[in-house]
């Protein structure tokens, strides 16, 4: 799954990167956590802007967004199945730019959370999709879940799952809902481990989501019995190989 992120690149260079060129203004978060805003990339009536959707997808047809279960991952395998998730990845795709992600090992009764990034230190650009719920009064939530997919080579030993990440001219596709259908759109997808990642124990201070700053993702020294899961998946080398489907 994708549970929490950080986002502390510039505002510049995420427009840069993501061909942007809206101020919304986003300071750096280190704990970007479900239910919180999260800044999204989408094709928006005047063309491609970054703007504010809470993390946890809210169809539109649901009645009650307090009584609808928090939707804050799709997985790739099933979104086409999916009441919640059809209309959404047919009409509504948007990408989620992020600086890395946090996932968490299991070791016994306890769970270490490691920061998870591109080994080049580029932003990830995560495949989202987004939906708009309008209540009776006119309110309107908008609302966006990272696409996720089975976790493949060294990342595959910290979880089961990992978020799908695009490259420029996948993303590119990815957010042209007019001329790419949803199954053309889930072709895009490769494993993630193939990209190259850097991974790294962090404080357990980031299982709070009150917790925030740059210390969050500093890396830590862990205890002999997780250390050589540590050394295993410290860094993964981009592939030569082929773009897998899933």
């Amino acid at each position: 799954m994708c549970g929490r992120l950080d986002l502390n690149d510039t505002r510049v260079e995420i427009n840069r990167v993501f061909k942007t060129k809206g101020g919304i203004p986003f300071p750096p978060r280190y704990n970007i956590a479900p239910t919180q805003p999260v800044l999204t990339i989408a094709n928006m009536p005047a063309g491609r802007d970054a703007v504010l959707m809470r993390w946890g997808l809210v169809p539109h047809w649901v009645k009650d967004p307090r009584e609808f279960s928090v939707l804050i991952n799709a997985r790739v395998e099933t979104i086409l199945e999916k009441p919640a998730f059809k209309s959404s990845i047919k009409n509504q795709r948007c990408v989620v730019p992020a600086s890395g992600y946090y996932e968490w090992l299991r070791e016994g009764g306890e769970k270490q959370p490691f920061h998870i990034s591109k080994a080049d230190g580029q932003m990830l650009a995560l495949a989202g999709i987004y939906s708009t719920w309008e209540g009776p009064n006119g309110e309107e939530i908008d609302s966006m879940a990272i696409l996720t997919q089975e976790a493949t080579g060294s990342l595959a030993k910290i979880h089961h799952r990992t978020p799908v990440h695009l490259d420029d001219e996948q993303m590119d596709l990815w957010l042209d809902n007019k001329s790419v259908t949803a199954k053309e759109a889930l072709t895009l997808v490769k494993p993630l481990d193939k990209v190259g990642m850097k991974t790294y124990p962090v404080s357990k201070k980031v299982n709070n989501a009150r917790n925030e700053g740059e210390e969050l993702i500093e890396p830590i020294k862990l205890e002999p019995k997780v250390e050589k899961v540590e050394n295993e998946v410290s860094t993964t080398k981009p592939s030569d190989g082929q773009m897998d489907l899933f």
